[in-house]
């Protein structure tokens, strides 16, 4: 009696459950994306700070692993593992802001001898010099777009140098990331290795891109900062610059952030040969901060990351470039880590369509 008392009245049996269980499909799968969009939005604002995180774990992952070697408490040693990349890293960066923030001041009292007509003034000592700016003044307002230039570079010094409350929270949720990086790396892992829909074969395939990426872009940027540090220090010892071997560390870790860039450096003193009547001097740091800043930088980099990531060297700058552009600073490391992700994927999506040969008939024995 029950069955028939579930039976509709007229026409064939209800079927309810296939289209329920379509509706109730599409609707866990909204509310999936919905979730992973909030997660998205949650974790949108501190991405440099795990993006940073998640990079020094992998460059400091063997010194970690020493350490742990050494230090029987997984705590303490993940403790001793982020007090050393914290120094390492902390200690440069007060360096370079202290030297950033004397070469802003030194920058404004150009500025205001640029005002005050010594710009000019310098200028009108070189002929040909003095005839350019005449020309070009009579097109352009010279001094007027110098200062405008000089003071929104100021400007941005001044950001980069007093930070705001909101880069020491970054900093924070950085160390507080690589604290259990260190720590939980392996359950870290093995859940991330869970929430991807391919195989553990795979899963370590995308793991070792991963690292392999991030390796060879902070492998890049030193040595090309090294390079740009080491030429720039020699190039101001040459011209009798004040502190050459200072402003050559200056410029090493300048040079491993692009968005700030050794320009900061090289640019002033530039500015400062030339108030003094320097101009062949002035000149020459000049063409080396062209020519270094741009192409030699830039090849150096594209031929390192490339080899160190098995890839042409121009899809290596392309992606280090491009990831500048879309996430800032950050985008130094997510770049070349996406591309890799993306080529792992499309290495396994090749793979999976390969037909597999198949398993040869073994013979029967007839006896």
């Amino acid at each position: 009696m029950s069955n028939l008392a579930d039976a509709p009245a007229n026409g064939p049996p209800r079927e309810e459950h296939v289209p329920r269980g379509w509706i109730h499909l599409a609707a866990l799968a909204g509310l999936t994306l919905v979730g992973v969009y909030v997660c998205y939005r949650l974790v949108e604002p501190f991405l440099p700070a795990v993006a940073w995180a998640v990079a020094l774990a992998i460059i400091a992952h063997p010194l970690n692993e020493w350490i742990c070697r050494r230090v029987s408490s997984r705590t303490w040693s993940a403790v001793a593992s982020t007090a050393v990349v914290v120094l390492v890293v902390v200690v440069p960066v007060l360096l370079v802001a202290e030297q950033l923030a004397e070469q802003a001041r030194v920058a404004s009292q150009q500025v205001r001898q640029m005002t005050a007509g010594s710009w000019q003034q310098a200028v009108a000592r070189v002929p040909w010099l003095n005839d350019l700016s005449a020309r070009v003044a009579a097109h352009v307002d010279v001094e007027q777009a110098a200062r405008r230039a000089v003071a929104a570079l100021l400007g941005d010094v001044g950001r980069v140098v007093t930070g705001s409350v909101w880069w020491l929270l970054q900093a924070l949720v950085m160390v507080f990331i690589l604290f259990f990086a260190f720590r939980d790396q392996d359950h870290l892992l093995t859940g991330l290795r869970r929430l991807l829909p391919v195989t553990r074969p795979e899963a370590e395939h995308l793991f070792t891109r991963t690292a392999d990426a991030v390796h060879a872009t902070v492998y890049a940027a030193v040595v090309t900062g090294a390079i740009q540090g080491a030429t720039g220090g020699l190039l101001f010892w040459a011209l009798g610059v004040p502190a050459p071997l200072l402003w050559g560390v200056v410029m090493f870790v300048l040079g491993i952030l692009p968005i700030v860039g050794a320009f900061l450096v090289w640019a002033p003193v530039a500015v400062g040969l030339a108030l003094a009547d320097r101009w062949g001097a002035a000149l020459v740091i000049v063409a080396w901060g062209v020519l270094m800043a741009g192409p030699i930088n830039n090849y150096i980099y594209a031929w390192l990351a490339g080899g160190r990531l098995r890839l042409h060297p121009v899809p290596a700058l392309l992606a280090f470039i491009g990831g500048l552009a879309v996430f800032g600073i950050t985008g130094m490391v997510l770049g070349p880590v996406a591309l890799a992700v993306t080529l792992a994927l499309i290495d396994m999506w090749r793979q999976r369509a390969e037909p597999k040969p198949r398993p040869e008939p073994i013979a029967r024995s007839l006896v």
